[in-house]
């Protein structure tokens, strides 16, 4: 386990950015601490991010915890090497890292497991359940899956309005200025925007979301998407034909989306009738 410096922390005067914890599941529980608020009011309280979580959590037994100040020195993820720069991360598959700090209690650790196991602290990205455990020397086990802690939604701000979370564009280009809604770095079918939208690598030209098979029954279809993400969502849309596919209006078949799962991915989608249609699979942004 890595050992970070003591620091100072002041109380919290207003929170950075709007909670996105539900208001009614944001409490996590600890056998030696009891319950902790992740919205201690309606305006406040920890924000969890695309890339990393900010903002503070409550407990009557700690006092403020402190889970980074939207700030990471790379503009992406917390380095969590000093006090000047730590906080709890997010790989944008649910798997959280690093630390949450209380002045009163040091530091609480949420990067103690591999990401096999099961223990580990994460996000239910179809759900925004979290789950797992925290652990701090003075605080014991954090347990943060016991059905009482969900978040509404994951923030990724997005200053240049581009299309593409700040963080994503700092980590893949180093700057907000380097890339655009129309730019394709890569040269493969999908521009940047598309990458980012898919969670696809904008530097790899083989690396973007495609159908690679489809199979139309008298009830439906079923495609094959490759190049799928475990931190994206995806769903089966169609449109019945029209003279050009850009006019065409398009509505989600499948029954819900689903979890990609890194490789290929099997999607069915079932129609009232045997007609003919366009069809097309789209990746979202969980919790958007």
């Amino acid at each position: 386990m890595k050992i970070l410096p003591a620091l100072c922390l002041l109380l919290p005067l207003a929170a950075a950015a709007q909670s996105t914890i539900d208001a009614t599941l944001k409490h996590a529980w600890g056998a030696n601490t009891g319950w902790i608020n992740f919205q201690p009011t309606s305006t406040s309280g920890v924000v969890a991010g695309e890339a990393y979580f900010s903002g503070y959590a409550y407990s009557g037994n700690l006092g403020w915890i402190h889970f980074g100040d939207g700030s990471p020195a790379n503009g992406h993820t917390y380095g969590n090497a000093d006090a000047a720069d730590y906080g709890v991360n997010h790989d944008g598959a649910g798997n959280l890292s690093g630390y949450a700090y209380s002045a009163n209690t040091g530091w609480i650790h949420f990067g103690w497991a591999a990401a096999s196991d099961s223990n580990r602290p994460r996000i239910n990205l179809l759900t925004g359940a979290f789950a797992g455990y925290a652990y701090g020397a003075n605080t014991g086990w954090i347990n943060l899956g016991a059905g009482y802690l969900e978040t509404d939604s994951l923030s990724a701000p997005d200053t240049d309005a581009d299309g593409m979370a700040d963080a994503w564009e700092r980590a893949r280009f180093r700057s907000l200025a380097s890339a655009g809604p129309g730019t394709n770095q890569d040269g493969d079918p999908a521009t940047d925007q598309q990458e980012y939208l898919a969670g696809t690598s904008p530097g790899d030209s083989s690396d973007y979301l495609k159908i690679v098979s489809q199979m139309k029954t008298s009830s439906g279809a079923t495609l094959n998407a490759a190049t799928t993400k475990a931190s994206r969502l995806y769903s089966v849309w169609s449109a019945t034909p029209l003279p050009t596919v850009s006019t065409a209006v398009w509505t989600q078949i499948s029954p819900s989306p689903a979890l990609g799962n890194g490789g290929t991915l099997s999607l069915s989608a079932a129609h009232a009738d045997g007609g003919l249609y366009f069809y097309r699979v789209e990746a979202r942004r969980p919790l958007p």
